[in-house]
């Protein structure tokens, strides 16, 4: 009543309501992390976790998650089911709420080539464009469709561009993602730290898994603990990984700041 209901009388909030053992979640949570913290005074996000809050989740009806719901003056005005990309999300958002930047936007046609499932195209026009932005994109394109050898081909492409923030992130991604795909189940992983919690590799391979599958607040959490408690696993792999992960996730996205200040922290 207090955060939602009562709240929503002088902002809009926007409620999420999630599982810990929801794959589409860990997409689509961090989505709206983003935009809530780049619109902090069009509304606020709650999230709901329907394992820990039944009777709540109950009482919105919500029989599938991620079920997401937007209350204004105490009532719900609009909701939508499923992982959605961020520009589906703002265009939601954009019909209740005005968003910062809203009118700077623009149309993207690769992304809504990719949204309507037409990935052939959107990589032919890319490839057709050839410049190095076009081609960094296309590689970001291969690697979501777990093509890593056609990403790392197109990344050497690239002529003037490889200090760039985004051609970093893609690199930086692809590294971590091969070597998730390499690792130990998540269960094979936490029985192994069940059995030994200063087994750091354990901790290191499940921080990324974490970090590649969609949940990469637990993931940045592993390796500054990793980091925390024993800087000298691996040539300090916990403070390299932190690295790493910052250039993956890029500096727009809410939860770097955060960690870069914990990570400093606990360096000083």
């Amino acid at each position: 009543m207090e955060q939602v209901v009562e709240k929503s009388k002088s902002i809009a909030v926007l409620v999420d309501f999630w599982a810990p053992w929801c794959g589409p979640c860990k997409t689509l949570t961090p989505i709206l992390e983003q935009i809530a913290a780049e619109n902090p005074n069009s509304f606020v996000l709650a999230k709901v976790n329907i394992d820990e809050a039944q009777e709540i989740a109950a009482q919105f009806q919500v029989r599938s998650v991620p079920t997401v719901f937007l209350v204004v003056n105490g009532q719900i005005v609009d909701g939508f089911q499923g992982a959605q990309p961020k520009n589906a999300v703002q265009q939601f958002l954009s019909k209740h709420v005005s968003l910062n930047g809203q009118s700077e936007s623009k149309p993207d046609p690769i992304q809504d080539l990719i949204d309507q499932g037409r990935v052939s195209e959107a990589i032919r026009t890319l490839l057709q464009d050839g410049s190095d932005d076009s081609l960094i994109r296309l590689a970001g394109v291969y690697r979501d469709t777990n093509d890593f050898q056609s990403a790392r081909t197109t990344l050497e492409k690239v002529k003037n561009s490889k200090n760039s923030p985004e051609y970093k992130s893609v690199v930086a991604s692809l590294e971590l993602m091969e070597f998730a795909m390499q690792c130990e189940s998540e269960d094979e992983l936490n029985s192994q730290i069940e059995q030994n919690n200063n087994n750091w590799e354990a901790h290191y391979k499940l921080a990324i898994i974490n970090l590649v599958g969609g949940n990469p607040e637990s993931g940045l959490d592993k390796l500054l603990n990793i980091v925390r408690n024993d800087r000298s696993y691996n040539e300090d792999a916990g403070r390299k990984g932190l690295i790493k992960a910052f250039e993956m996730l890029g500096k727009d996205h809410p939860l770097v700041p955060v960690y870069r200040s914990k990570l400093a922290a606990l360096l000083n």
